[in-house]
């Protein structure tokens, strides 16, 4: 019941039972869009947040 809850209110629970934390999906989202352009740290961080944005 809790992690089902955790999720409807935009948090990603670390563990099924029992999740002592949890992740903001927007966060989750940023680090993948990250990920998708992490050849140059500088420009990586530019077009991330670019793509994060007009998401």
């Amino acid at each position: 019941m809790l992690p089902q809850t955790l999720i409807s209110h935009g948090l990603f629970p670390t563990a099924l039972s029992q999740p002592w934390m949890a992740v903001c999906m927007e966060l989750l989202s940023f680090y993948h869009a990250l990920f998708e352009r992490s050849c140059d740290a500088i420009n990586a961080l530019a077009a991330t947040l670019n793509t994060y944005y007009n998401r």
